[in-house]
Formats: C-alpha cells, structure tokens, sequence
C-alpha cells in the first residue's frame, strides 16, 4: 500500500501532523510521500500512483485557505475512484470548524476522489494570542498520539461518513470573506528598518514566495499572501509589521522538542477542573481519550 500526503502549512503545524501521520504509516509497512505545497511548486506527484490520498491543512476562519483550495482543484482526475482522507489544524475545537473541508470535498469529488475520513487536531495559535506551554505540550502530545490513530484506523480499512451540516456551511461561507484580506492587508505590511537585520528568513520560507525586498531595501508583501503568519512568527527580530493584524501577530515560534523534554511543565492544562479560556477544550480532550483508549494508544511523554 502506498499513501501520498498534500499538506498546506503556515507557521509548520499542519506539516507536523503530516510527518508524524508519515512515521506511523511507515511504521505499519505503509510507504508514505508527502508533498508540502509552496510556491513555486515542485514537480507534483501523481495520486493515481498512490492507493490512498492524505489532504493536510490549517483553517483560516473556518474555511480551507484560498491558495490551498485553487491547488487542489488543479489536481487530475483519476480514471478510477480513490479514497483520500483530510486532516486539518486549527487553535480551538469550536463546531463552526466542522465544514471547513466542504469545497475541498465539492471539488475533488467531482474528479473520482472519496472522501472516507477527516481528522480535525487542535495546535496553539500563531494569531490573536500566545498559549501558555502547559497547553501547548499537551497539544503536541495528543497531536503525536492522535496521528497513530488515524493511521491505525486506516490501516484497518476503516471508513467514516463525513458529513459538511448545512448550518456550519452557511458559517463558512459568511467567514469566506477573509479570503479578501490578504488583497487589503498586503499594501500595509513591511519591515522595520530599525528592528530588520536582513537575514531574509521571511522571504526565502513564505509559502507563498509573497515577500520580496523594494528598491530602498525595506521588505514588503505582494497580493500573493494568505496570511499564514509565518513571517511575522519566525523573525527572529520582530521587525514585520503586518498591516490591520499587527496587534494580534504571535512572535517566537513554539519549541515543542524543548517542552516535551521539560518536566516542569505540566502536560494536564487542560483538565475537568480547568477554569480559564481552555475550559471549552474539555469536552475535545474527553473525547480524544476515549478515542485512544479504543485503540489501545498511550499519549507518550516521550518519542
């Protein structure tokens, strides 16, 4: 069985998940390739070639990103069926996520492929605000777990009826409009001079190839953005300014290696008796262990 993986990411989250799906398909004799879109595109591997099809990526206010999208409706169709599975990150469980993948599934429908499983996995925020490392260690515990399950169940054969429920729909198309804000936004971004120590990690990593430097050497954004954040997290001086969503940018990139290995912080953040914002997360972690303890997999503390 061979198994082929397109996965969009911003700030590397979605790609994460898409590598440890990777290492536990291996691990069960499953050949795995991963294709991670970025402009300019590479050349794209055949998913006739492949006996299942993995679709990985972030959700922008309730919606698959734009980019992502038009790609994967440029995808061939196949002359016969086959079964493809979606996975896709995001910094809440609230249920207006839960037809972010409609058009995708519209889309590739159309072109003989099935949709026989979604994943929805929850990683910290690269927008509006910075979760604290309790939370963020948790998720990337259950993220590393959560991935075996999905591998283990299709590897079993097994097969779920997604459903896109029309209310949830209606949701997404009202937040669609976030489509046009990278068009609005990308006139207002730059980099600051006086913070910019010209390293260029922003231009050579935007997925997008979106950054580029003007004539007087400051660095600016073309419409070609989607707004994933990954400049404005990964520099290491803080130096872009992001136009209207500079006050909600999140600095620093998450050192997940380093909070699994430190045991002072502690992986139960979220818990029956959590009060704060994180309380809403409840119900998702409860249903994860469930989930795990069906299949007989531990959230390892080490891996």
């Amino acid at each position: 069985m061979r198994c082929l993986i397109f996965c969009y990411s911003g700030t590397g989250n979605t790609s994460l998940a898409a590598s440890f799906l990777k290492r536990h398909f291996e691990e069960k004799g499953i050949q795995t390739d991963l294709f991670i879109y970025q402009e300019p595109l590479k050349e794209i591997p055949d998913p006739s070639a492949y006996d299942l099809i993995g679709i990985g990526y972030p959700i922008h206010a309730f919606n698959v990103p734009e980019v992502f999208l038009r790609f994967l409706k440029k995808l061939p169709a196949l002359k016969e069926s086959k079964d493809y599975f979606i996975f896709k990150t995001s910094g809440e469980p609230y249920m207006w996520n839960r037809s972010s993948s409609y058009l995708i599934d519209k889309a590739l429908k159309k072109k003989g492929y099935h949709l026989i499983m979604e994943k929805h996995l929850l990683m910290p925020y690269n927008i509006m605000f910075r979760y604290p490392d309790g939370v963020v260690k948790q998720m990337y515990e259950y993220l590393y777990a959560l991935s075996d399950v999905v591998t283990k169940r299709l590897a079993l054969g097994e097969k779920d009826q997604v459903k896109f429920p029309f209310s949830r729909r209606i949701t997404s198309f009202f937040f669609r409009i976030e489509w046009i804000a990278p068009k609005v936004n990308h006139p207002l971004c730059h980099s600051r001079k006086k913070r910019c120590i010209n390293c260029g990690l922003c231009i050579s990593k935007c997925p997008q190839h979106a950054m580029y430097k003007n004539k007087k050497g400051v660095i600016k954004i073309n419409n070609h953005c989607s707004m994933c954040m990954r400049c404005t997290m990964n520099c290491p001086k803080d130096a872009i300014f992001f136009g209207f969503m500079h006050a909600w940018r999140v600095n620093k990139p998450y050192n997940f290696v380093k909070l699994l290995k430190d045991p002072s912080v502690d992986d139960h953040y979220i818990n029956p008796q959590t009060k704060d914002y994180f309380r809403h997360f409840r119900k998702y972690f409860k249903e994860q262990d469930e989930i795990l303890a069906k299949y007989g997999i531990e959230v390892k503390k080490d891996f």
